[in-house]
């Protein structure tokens, strides 16, 4: 008998199903498509590049054996693969379970009906196997073949031989129930299908956005390319373009995806010209939901331009969902053609309302219009008052209504396990909430009632609309609970700066302000010198009389720190003066020599370098104390004078500070100064001190190689490299360059990203390869704009202008330049680029 399950089996479980019809291919020399990593791909709905993830442990349980084989239709070899003996037991296992699923099947005709998975596959008259049903299955387990014919069936299995309609979706939530909204779907439809172009829904929270978005990639299912793609708040433009690449990857455009791969935050211009290059032969339509969620200026940036490019394409649509009512891409270009419709979402009219009122048969009237007039046709309202079935009491606002017909409503475990899903930021796993009381009992209820939502096959989130009236009418001593259970879960994920910050928000919730001053304490510094500012954010919500004197200073520095990458250093110094204020004036601490230090390099920024001088001999005098003893802030301090005195080109000076630091280095053996090291030898390097450069880099690549030091042991391979270079050396210095950018690759620190950008591209400068130097310069500026670094923007585009060939654009990057450092303040480099201004136009 059949069961009543329709969960569609995992990506293994689908595995094991295909390749199971092809075990007598096992000793064939030459072996169908199917068999090969696009093969799998195309049968089980993922993307290539997620074949050898999903197939690692069959291989290690020894279920699937890999070869390289001849396969049909490609020009080369392939890996291919194939099960076992004992992987095509498993598989047999998994369709004696999966065969007797209960599914709902819409015939070609349009009448439905409920079966079995083997029964539906024996009676339907379409070239499918098991695989090709669950592929086409979706999460209610209906499997609609009304639009589907041998040749798009073909076309899904077969996607290396001509372009085909890709849809990436993997985003989408589920949506239950849909009602009315025909008219604003015959509108957008008509629209697309007339002409390429960009339509922005803006509408309140719950109004029924995401459900829309849903509806309009069904009515372009089987008839042009689809990407959903779902923003979330910790995330920005790298996300939506890392999506975008996977999709048009799977259509056969690989550029974007090497382009990300090469550059750890993109360039809005050339990844829009990528997309706009993959799109240009492909219809398609891409649904961005839940825009508002990003305040990400390069996404607006990417989506501005994108909005422009997509008139001139040829069956292309972008459709935006957002709360926001901001125009975020222009309606108009440049000769006032409308680029963009924007139709805001009202509430659902009358009737429509009325059919979301299931559970209430013997609704009058009057009833009725107490509940349109309070939800307003308010779809996600409606649905909730639906499963609550309340409609007696008459309510002033709708808050009341929510609040006393439905949360009121709920058990304290319920409450207490809602709360503690809508305490998260994103998605989170089940055994995230686990600890709550009532455990995860109660999860299935909770998302019955609509309160509760599952994102994907782990994760569980709940509405926003859901999460603000709880949040709200939440007390104190739940709130603070429930970001306890947030840290913990939290704590140990040490892993990515992400997570960081999100155990550092919810700490901040806690009341725990010793522990948050210990982690702020412990993290902050290394944060916001990876670039961070997020952070900053979190800090602006603190108070004062919440921390002691010493931890309200790191708080204060820590801002003054964020503000000066930034570029904001007015704002940076009011930091830093309050920070001093804190910790003492006059008390000799390693807080107060770190102030100066900062202090002074805002000097520098400035062009104020007699300030900046003093600063670092006020840092130096606490550093070098017999009480302090601070052997790494002294010897940054002396890298700091070395740099200057090199700018005012007095290289003797340069040369005794930078013997002091020589002397820390021999005297001292902490991991720390290796960093110290490695700027002394690119500075002996920029002297022509060759000799003493080369031992300072080889002795900091040997001391970083094995001490999980990653970043520094590819700043000292650029080093080495930029040395080999020096010395026409170009193999070894080649060899150095490409060891630093593997390394980076593999790194997720923007700020030392950019950093390490100007390294190569200085290294390439000196090799004689303006090009290429160019082409890391261009990384790195991206990587700055994305994060905002203003002054290293500045540095970069001064590079820029320093290797273009082109004399316009030369003038265009230096003009970029001269700007930004003029808004900065920066008077000392604002005259440097000046001067070279001078000399593009002299031609020189």
């Amino acid at each position: 008998m059949a069961t009543m399950s329709t969960t569609r089996p995992g990506v293994q479980e689908r595995i094991f199903l295909h390749l199971r019809d092809y075990m007598d291919y096992g000793d064939k020399v030459e072996v169908p498509f199917a068999l090969s990593q696009m093969g799998i791909a195309n049968a089980v709905a993922i993307a290539r590049s997620n074949v050898p993830r999903a197939i690692s442990g069959m291989k290690e349980s020894g279920h699937l054996i890999e070869r390289q084989a001849h396969v049909t239709g490609v020009s080369r070899k392939r890996k291919a693969y194939f099960l076992t003996e004992d992987g095509a037991n498993v598989a047999d296992e998994v369709w004696t379970k999966v065969s007797e699923q209960l599914v709902r099947i819409i015939h070609p005709d349009g009448h439905s009906e409920s079966t079995s998975l083997s029964e539906a596959l024996e009676e339907t008259d379409l070239p499918l196997r098991h695989v090709d049903l669950l592929r086409y299955m979706d999460d209610s387990g209906t499997i609609d073949l009304s639009g589907l014919t041998s040749d798009l069936i073909e076309r899904d299995l077969s996607k290396h031989i001509e372009k085909q309609l890709i849809s990436y979706l993997n985003d989408l939530p589920r949506t239950r129930r849909f009602y009315g909204r025909t008219k604003e779907l015959d509108v957008m439809a008509d629209l697309l299908e007339a002409k390429s172009g960009t339509i922005l829904l803006p509408g309140i929270a719950g109004i029924g956005k995401t459900a829309l978005s849903t509806k309009i990639l069904d009515r372009f299912t089987h008839r042009r390319n689809l990407l959903y793609h779902r923003c979330q708040d910790w995330e920005g433009s790298r996300a939506f373009l890392e999506a975008c690449a996977e999709w048009l990857s799977a259509i056969g455009h690989n550029d974007l995806s090497d382009y990300l791969d090469s550059t750890p935050v993109p360039q809005p211009t050339l990844a829009v010209n990528l997309i706009e290059s993959g799109l240009s032969e492909s219809p398609s339509l891409i649904v961005i939901d839940d825009l508002h969620k990003v305040g990400d200026e390069t996404l607006f940036t990417i989506l501005r331009e994108l909005t422009l490019r997509i008139s001139n394409l040829r069956e292309v649509g972008l459709v935006m969902f957002s709360r926001s009512f901001r125009m975020v891409v222009p309606e108009s270009d440049s000769t006032g053609n409308i680029v963009t419709l924007v139709m805001p979402l009202q509430g659902l009219d009358e009737d429509s309302s009325k059919q979301i009122l299931t559970a209430m048969p013997k609704l009058n009237q009057e009833q009725f219009s107490n509940i349109y007039d309070l939800s307003r046709g308010h779809p996600l309202i409606l649905e909730l008052i639906n499963r609550g079935n309340v409609a007696d009491t008459f309510h002033a606002t709708l808050e009341a209504f929510v609040e006393q017909e439905i949360f009121s409503r709920l058990s304290g475990a319920e409450k207490r396990l809602l709360g503690a899903i809508a305490v998260f930021r994103e998605p989170v796993p089940i055994q995230a909430v686990k600890r709550v009381e009532g455990g995860t009992d109660l999860l299935d209820e909770l998302v019955e009632k609509g309160l509760a939502r599952q994102s994907d096959a782990e994760n569980y989130d709940v509405h926003d609309l859901v999460r603000e009236f709880l949040m709200r009418a939440m007390d104190d001593e739940l709130r603070k609970e429930l970001h306890s259970t947030a840290v913990s879960w939290y704590r140990d994920k040490n892993d990515n700066a992400a997570d960081r910050i999100e155990f550092i928000h919810h700490l901040r919730h806690t009341g725990d302000d010793e522990g948050l001053a210990e982690v702020l304490l412990s993290e902050g510094h290394s944060l916001v010198s990876a670039g961070h500012t997020e952070l900053l954010s979190i800090l602006n919500t603190l108070d004062r009389d919440d921390f002691d004197a010493k931890s309200w200073g790191l708080i204060r520095e820590l801002k003054g720190d964020i503000l000066s990458i930034q570029g904001r250093w007015d704002e940076a110094e009011i930091e830093y003066d309050a920070a001093a204020r804190h910790v003492g004036r006059r008390k000799i601490s390693p807080e107060l020599a770190r102030l100066f230090s900062a202090r002074a390099d805002i000097a520098v920024k400035r062009g104020a370098m007699d300030d900046a001088l003093e600063l670092h001999r006020k840092a130096l005098q606490i550093q070098t104390h017999k009480d302090i003893r601070d052997a790494v802030g002294a010897a940054r301090s002396y890298n700091n004078m070395g740099h200057i005195f090199r700018r005012r080109r007095d290289a003797r000076r340069a040369l005794e500070v930078y013997s002091n630091v020589e002397d820390l280095l021999k005297l001292e053996d902490d991991p720390e100064l290796n960093d110290a090291r490695i700027r002394l030898a690119s500075a002996f390097i920029e002297m022509g001190e060759l000799d003493r450069a080369r031992e300072h880099a080889l002795a900091a690549f040997e001391n970083t190689k094995d001490i999980n030091q990653d970043f520094l042991h590819a700043r000292s391979r650029a080093v080495l490299g930029r040395f080999y270079a020096k010395i026409s050396d170009n193999e070894l210095a080649l060899h150095h360059y490409s060891g630093a950018l593997e390394t980076l690759s593999t790194l997720n620190d923007p700020r030392s990203a950019v950093e390490v950008e100007m390294l190569l591209g200085q290294v390439l400068v000196d090799a004689g390869r303006g090009e290429e130097a160019g082409e890391h310069y261009l990384n790195g500026l991206a990587v700055a704009e994305g994060n905002d670094f203003r002054m290293l923007q500045g540095e970069l585009l001064a590079r820029l202008g320093a290797v273009e060939p082109d004399r316009s654009q030369r003038m265009q990057y230096l003009q970029r330049s001269l700007s930004l450092f003029r808004e900065l303040g920066a008077v000392d480099r604002m005259r440097e680029v000046q001067n070279s201004v001078h000399r593009a136009v002299m031609g020189k």
